[in-house]
């Protein structure tokens, strides 16, 4: 079969453009042989027992983390404010983990002092906080309206400042002892 110049062109180039990609590869397997220790998989740490708090927990990544940390046999503490969400979530995990969910709005600091009360009596002080909510827009900036970009600010900063200074600074989270 014989192709015009441009055809074996385009044919040099893909071929080209692959070429880092097996060098890499290459090294890669040469430095896993001579250096095992350094390139293999890390040892997970057992979490098992520990309480992990997940906000954002009732979609996208916050569930997948969920789901993973359920895996792990950790106790999963599960913040949303979407109950049917969390209720998702708590259904898709392993059935023998120990699951609490609480629907609250992170972005509104009154709420998420309420539920961290509840937490702490009724789960115990939290060994690892998942600081997960967030909402995205698909608009360009100039076009999302004012009371948008405050609930995004909202959401997806102060939110976060809530949650981690009432962990950290009320004793809420375990120190690791």
């Amino acid at each position: 079969m014989k192709f015009g110049l441009w055809k074996e062109f385009d044919v040099f180039l893909i071929v080209m453009s692959a070429l880092p990609q097996a060098v890499l590869g290459y090294i890669m397997l040469i430095l896993n042989y001579l250096i095992p220790d350094r390139c293999q998989r890390k040892k997970t740490k057992d979490i098992s027992g520990q309480i992990v708090l997940i906000t954002g927990a009732g979609s996208g990544i916050g569930r997948l983390l969920a789901i993973e940390f359920s895996k792990l046999s950790a106790i999963v503490v599960l913040l949303d404010i979407n109950n049917v969400g969390l209720n998702e979530t708590r259904n898709l995990m392993n059935v023998d983990t120990k699951v609490f969910l609480y629907e609250c709005d992170v972005s509104n600091r009154h709420k998420v002092y309420e539920v961290a009360k509840r937490i702490k009596t009724e789960v115990g002080k939290v060994d690892i906080l998942v600081n997960n909510a967030g909402i995205v827009n698909g608009k360009r900036f100039l076009d999302v309206p004012d009371e948008m970009i405050e609930k995004i600010m909202s959401i997806n900063c102060l939110a976060h400042f809530w949650v981690s200074v009432l962990f950290f600074f009320f004793k809420i989270i375990s120190r690791g002892d």
